[in-house]
């Protein structure tokens, strides 16, 4: 079933130039990708474009971001004998609403995860005394991201409306613990845990692999141009592969048939078995195209750095995670093959996972500087008018703060009061009752 629609895409591109610029481009990359990635991961994300209503380019890296999870204690490094780094990688999904972002991340569960979720659940109720680790993690406290890798959990880690969470983490010490726990995470792959009062000292926990897919809602109440500059500047951006949305039409089909279902489940456990605990380490060949990958890499981070680019420690990160999506290619590569426990990444694994990034950076990572330099010179943001109109000091109805925002909608409208009144800017009065918090000192609006 899932050969048949490779054949089937291929066909597809005699008279797809026929059609809408936007089917012309989604054969294109679909043909990108079909060039890129393994046989079967390509027929994964064309199973999974059937019935999700996000761009190829976001399911392919929601597939990427989901097998982490399936790589306990698996390593990568660059020479055979060195200590290698876990499996860890972040995606961020950046669309407007209604493109699929919660939808990917439940699909990517569904179908890859689900099924090693529900062995260790099954595992834990036959040994009530031992503890198993997590699969799936959602808006934890740093405390609670603690206890999961303290677990040995590889982990899909999914962050929903992650504009809005990064934006509250200036007022929020908890929410900016956790933001600076996963910053270290991604680096070293290790946690140094908080030193609290009953605890004698902190400890090293190492994560046994950790995909973290952040989505967010492009506009006013959600991610801002301000919020993608604060993200670059602060480096918390620089450690994400980015993909912004892009419009699609709406699927047929909501659910995978039961042969596709299975097969892709068959392939994740397949996946697990042969990578878990492995070590990794780049082959000649490999070494010799990421020294190739190193050079454009320090080029472009030179160019940056003297034009004071603050994007210019995403050029930097790419060294490591080009590295990591090797080493989930090579995975991908020789899935039907009996592993050994020391595995070489060959110069074809890393080969396309350099025209991943290659591709990537060309199409969507060069958006994220130009989106954060937009200006909205002129013209007030959503959020400054609604200050303005609370700033008048009368509890204001929400009824009345939108028409005199006309033609904002009333949801967006609820969203920015809701932030507002979460940050301890405004406070509610009663049912669609708002004014401004007395105690806030904000001279901004």
């Amino acid at each position: 079933m899932l050969n048949e629609r490779v054949g089937e895409e291929k066909a597809a591109t005699n008279s797809s130039f026929e059609g809408s610029g936007e089917r012309t481009e989604e054969v294109y990359n679909n043909l990108v990708w079909e060039k890129i990635l393994t046989r079967q991961y390509y027929q994964i994300a064309l199973s999974f474009d059937e019935i999700i209503q996000a761009s190829m380019d976001s399911i392919v890296l929601s597939i990427l971001c989901s097998l982490p999870a399936l790589c306990s204690g698996a390593t990568v490094s660059q020479e055979k004998d060195a200590k290698g780094r876990p499996i860890i990688l972040f995606f961020a999904y950046f669309a407007r609403s209604g493109m699929g972002k919660s939808v990917l991340a439940n699909t990517m569960r569904k179908y890859l995860l689900f099924w090693l979720d529900n062995h260790y659940v099954k595992a834990e109720k036959k040994s009530k005394d031992s503890v198993f680790p997590d699969v799936f993690l959602d808006a934890a406290s740093a405390e609670g991201l603690e206890q999961s890798i303290f677990a040995k959990s590889a982990l899909h880690y999914f962050m929903d409306e992650y504009g809005k969470y990064y934006r509250a983490s200036k007022n929020d010490t908890v929410k900016a613990s956790l933001l600076r726990a996963l910053m270290q995470i991604f680096d070293s792959g290790v946690l140094i845990t908080r030193k609290l009062k009953d605890s004698k000292r902190s400890q090293h926990l190492m994560v046994q692999g950790m995909g973290l897919y952040a989505a967010s809602t492009i506009g006013p109440s959600n991610l801002t141009q301000s919020d993608m500059r604060d993200m670059i500047s602060d480096g918390m951006l620089n450690r994400f592969l980015v993909i912004f949305g892009e419009f699609k039409e709406i699927p047929i089909r909501q659910e995978l048939s039961k042969t596709d279902a299975e097969s892709i489940e068959r392939f994740a456990r397949t996946f697990h078995e042969y990578a878990s605990e492995k070590s990794f380490y780049l082959g000649l060949e490999a070494t010799k195209i990421y020294e190739q990958f190193h050079q454009s890499i320090n080029k472009r981070f030179r160019q940056k750095y003297d034009m004071f680019d603050d994007t210019a420690g995403f050029e930097i990160r790419l060294l490591t995670i080009v590295q990591r999506i090797a080493m989930l290619l090579q995975v991908s590569l020789n899935i039907e093959n009996t592993s050994p426990h020391i595995i070489e990444i060959s110069g074809d694994a890393m080969e396309r996972a350099v025209q991943m990034l290659n591709y990537l950076h060309q199409k969507h990572f060069q958006k994220v500087l130009l989106y954060a330099q937009e200006k909205t010179t002129g013209k007030s943001t959503l959020e400054e008018k609604i200050k303005k109109q609370l700033n008048k000091g009368e509890p204001q109805v929400l009824r009345s703060i939108v028409r005199n925002l006309s033609p904002a909608k009333t949801d967006e409208v609820r969203d920015v009061l809701d932030y507002l009144v979460e940050i301890n800017w405004a406070k509610r009065e009663g049912v669609n009752i708002y004014s401004k918090n007395g105690t806030d000192t904000d001279k901004s609006a």
